[in-house]
């Protein structure tokens, strides 16, 4: 009776051990966060793309809406090693009223790890 209990025992663990490996490999979530929002003017903001297990996300692509472009222009910045990125330079566009913030930054998911959206805008202080 008691090999019967270690071998369903043993069978469960199998299970269990093979669930957390692909939870751990496939449909990673993400996050990007930011060191500050509220940005000098061609100062620079710096984001990190992490994972749900605090690990950077290395060597991917991260978009985002730049001060005074239209809607549907998005620029791109590459993370690198360790998930850090940066958006350099930053203007501040009192002429674009609206569309005078760095926002809509977006990482669109690739390979295991899911996308994710960044909700606030970053703001340049002149």
């Amino acid at each position: 009776m008691n090999n019967k209990v270690l071998i369903i025992l043993a069978i469960l663990a199998i299970v269990c051990f093979g669930i957390f490996f692909f939870q751990l490999n496939h449909n990673i979530t993400t996050v990007i966060v930011f060191n500050e929002t509220e940005i000098p003017e061609n100062g620079t903001a710096v984001g990190f793309l992490m994972d749900s297990y605090g690990r950077g996300v290395a060597n991917q692509t991260v978009y985002y809406h730049q001060a005074g472009d239209n809607e549907g222009v998005m620029v791109n910045v590459t993370t690198d090693s360790e998930g850090i990125f940066k958006i350099e330079n930053m203007k501040y566009m009192p002429e674009s009223a609206g569309k005078n913030y760095y926002g809509d930054i977006l990482f669109e998911g690739y390979g295991e790890y899911r996308g994710c959206l960044y909700e606030y805008n970053l703001t340049v202080l002149h």
